[in-house]
Formats: C-alpha cells, sequence, structure tokens
C-alpha cells in the first residue's frame, strides 16, 4: 500500500483580510513603489503616483468606518436599559387610570397614553422609532388624565422620553452613515487589492530566487506573517 503522501503546507494569503490591515499594506507598498529606486516598477493601468493617493484614501475610509460604530454599542445598551425601565414601570401609568376610572374603563384610556395590546399585554410599541412617538403621547396623556404629579409622572417620564428620543435618532443617523461609510471603503478596498496583486506579480518575475522575492514583498509591506 502507498503512503500517503503528507500535503502540502498551505501558503499564507498574500493580501490580508482585515481592512485595517490591507490599509496600511496598501500605504507601505505605495511608499515602496513612490522611491526613486524603484521606478522601473511600472503597471499599466495606475501609477505610483496615483496609487499613493488611493491607498490614503483607503485608509481614511476605513478609518471612518470604524468611528461611524464606535459609540453605537454603549448607546444600544442605554437604550435595552430604557426600555427595560419603561416596562418595568408603565404599570403605574395604568394604575393610576384605573384609581381614576376603573379596570375595565381604563382600558378605553390607554391609545390616549400610548400604550397598545401587543403580545398579551398593554404596552408601549417596542419598535424603537414607534416606541420614541408613544413615549411622547404618554407625556400628552399624563397631563391631558391630570395624572402627571407624583413619583411617576412628568418628572419620570420626560427625562426617559427625551433620552430615547436622541438615541434612538441618533442611532438611526450612524446606520445611515455606516452604511456609506461601508459602501466607499469597499468600493476602494477592491481597486486597491488589484493594484497589490499587480506589484506582487511584478516583484514575483523580476526577482526569481524565492529569497529575493520574499526580501522585496516585505520591503513592500507585504508582512504576511503578521496575518
Amino acid at each position: 500500500m502507498q503512503p500517503t503522501p503528507n500535503p502540502k503546507p498551505r501558503k499564507t494569503p498574500l493580501l490580508p483580510d482585515g481592512d485595517r490591515q490591507l490599509a496600511t499594506l496598501a500605504v507601505n507598498a505605495a511608499a515602496y513603489w513612490a522611491d526613486p529606486a524603484q521606478k522601473w516598477l511600472t503597471l499599466r493601468y495606475v501609477t505610483a503616483a496615483a496609487f499613493g493617493p488611493q491607498a490614503t484614501a483607503y485608509e481614511a475610509a476605513v478609518a471612518s468606518r470604524v468611528a461611524a460604530g464606535t459609540s453605537r454599542p454603549i448607546e444600544a445598551d442605554e437604550l435595552l436599559e430604557l426600555d427595560h425601565a419603561i416596562d418595568s414601570t408603565l404599570y403605574r401609568v395604568k394604575n393610576r387610570l384605573i384609581d381614576k376610572y376603573n379596570k375595565k374603563t381604563a382600558l378605553a384610556y390607554y391609545p390616549t397614553l400610548g400604550i397598545g395590546k401587543r403580545n398579551g399585554g398593554y404596552l408601549l410599541d417596542r419598535e424603537r422609532t414607534r416606541r420614541a412617538a408613544a413615549l411622547q403621547v404618554l407625556l400628552k396623556g399624563l397631563k391631558a388624565e391630570k395624572i402627571d404629579d407624583g413619583d411617576y409622572g412628568t418628572a419620570f417620564w420626560q427625562p426617559i422620553a427625551a433620552r430615547y428620543a436622541e438615541l434612538v435618532s441618533h442611532l438611526t443617523d450612524t446606520s445611515g452613515e455606516i452604511s456609506k461609510a461601508v459602501a466607499v471603503k469597499d468600493m476602494q478596498r477592491e481597486a486597491i487589492s488589484q493594484v497589490l496583486s499587480s506589484l506582487a506579480k511584478v516583484l514575483d518575475g523580476n526577482y526569481p530566487t524565492p529569497a529575493e522575492y520574499k526580501a522585496q514583498l516585505r520591503a513592500a509591506g507585504f508582512q504576511r506573517e503578521t496575518y
């Protein structure tokens, strides 16, 4: 029985998967290519002078994408905390209506405070944008029903409603910013990857020995052991 040959070791990818690493590689490769010592290195479809700004723009696009999402997890957690406060305290508003009317009659007044029947209970809408609007209805309803006093009147609900609206608006804006940043970054990444692959092929063709080729790759910023 013939012994099974050992599989060839898998080569480390020439280009990193991560955007930050690719951006760093692009900037380093652009500096290497711009060196007068590499004036022999040419590509038909892009020049060293043109690639430098492209690499810098891609690096900026990656940074913009990261910055756009930095505050998002913190704000999302704060919204969850506000949701919990709303859901765990709304019964006090319903009890005020029951005290003013009665349990059966109070149901008819729930909508005037933004409360609707959902999932077998009477709650404020759970969809964030609609919940922000429902909180404003709740504030108006508390005043209209003259139950806006006490520990769980306007003094309690006003700060929650204001902060909830602010967070929802900001997260919506952030989502739009992230989508735009991702679209720009991805378009630039494709072009950057194409140039970097082409540069590596030219180096491969001009430095035929593995040692020389690897040395030039490293000089150009292809630090494959880091990715």
